[in-house]
């Protein structure tokens, strides 16, 4: 079967130039980003204890007192202060880990709806979000479950590779065979890094339009996908280097703006949600992007109709 990568590009290119630049309303633009914003924030990813009360007793503590005295307060005034410290990492911790899960669970809802909007050329937010609130959710607990597994996988190699160093450093008879230890762990990592950064792109370019498309959830999808990704792969696998290739390109070219601008258009683009509104056209394309390419492979993977034009009748943009 004869696969090509330039022609998806193309007909994704088409549909994003066709919603957005050809007399798109800017609520169009708006309401599309804030979905491809929400859809983006898995590439982006409980303060508990009486602190106040400890800061208080800490702050109007006597230190007036005897030189002896004084060592105890401040002795004890570093343990407070430690303790203190500690607390605040580890709610800072806990507090990172549920920002995490949280972002997690929207860009998954978002994915949805962006996949939808791109679909139907339209632009809304909360019919969508609540059509594939199944789908979204199913989509949650497995890129959770992935990011659990993978840094598992992650510790269960760098705390070996950590230990065999400094066995090497410290033990001279065996440094050769810590080192060569070492090295190959770091190259089973990347081996196993690279595995994992192909199955979360196949997942969002394959399985999510399978899921959207059979109202599915993730597992499900993936039993459909991977018969066709198994007989393909090396189609597959050329597939994500093109997408990456793709995202140099783009990179360097928001690079050269940067430096065009001294800097300027970097900042404006990193900020949250406008960054992403102004480069809308190229997420639309990215977006359509992988089902563009499903579709060679034959009608049942085809997402939308060759004939696509939006329904009569049906307005450009709608929040709801």
């Amino acid at each position: 079967m004869d696969v090509g990568y330039a022609a998806p590009l193309q007909r994704a290119w088409a549909r994003s130039r066709g919603m957005l630049l050809k007399g798109a309303s800017l609520e169009t633009w708006l309401v599309l980003g804030f979905t491809a914003w929400l859809a983006r924030l898995w590439d982006n990813a409980g303060l508990g204890g009486s602190w106040d009360r400890d800061l208080v007793s800490i702050k109007d503590r006597d230190w007036r007192v005897s030189s002896l005295d004084e060592l105890r307060h401040l002795e004890l005034f570093g343990h407070e202060l430690g303790g203190l410290g500690l607390g605040i990492l580890a709610g800072l911790g806990v507090f990172a880990l549920l920002l995490a899960v949280l972002l997690t669970w929207l860009s998954s809802r978002g994915e949805f709806c962006f996949l939808d909007n791109v679909v139907h050329r339209r632009a809304r937010v909360g019919e969508p979000w609540r059509r594939f609130a199944k789908q979204g959710d199913s989509l949650f607990l497995w890129r959770l479950a992935f990011q659990i597994v993978a840094g598992a996988l992650a510790l269960a190699l760098i705390l070996p590779g950590v230990l065999l160093v400094i066995g090497a450093i410290a033990t001279e008879s065996l440094r050769g065979l810590g080192i060569a230890g070492a090295i190959g762990l770091a190259m089973l990592g990347v081996v196993l890094g690279l595995a994992a950064a192909l199955v979360s792109f196949w997942t969002d370019q394959f399985v999510v339009p399978v899921m959207y498309r059979d109202g599915t959830g993730v597992l499900a999808a993936w039993r459909r996908t991977l018969p066709l990704v198994r007989e393909h792969v090396d189609q597959a696998v050329l597939f994500a280097l093109f997408c990456l290739l793709l995202s140099m390109v783009v990179g360097v070219a928001i690079g050269a703006l940067g430096l065009a601008t001294c800097c300027i258009g970097w900042l404006v683009l990193a900020i949250p949600y406008l960054g992403t509104v102004i480069l809308l056209p190229v997420y639309v394309t990215a977006r359509a992007l992988g089902p563009e390419f499903l579709a060679q492979y034959g009608a049942e993977w085809r997402l939308w109709p060759s004939d696509d034009s939006p329904p009569s009748g049906e307005p450009a943009s709608s929040p709801e």
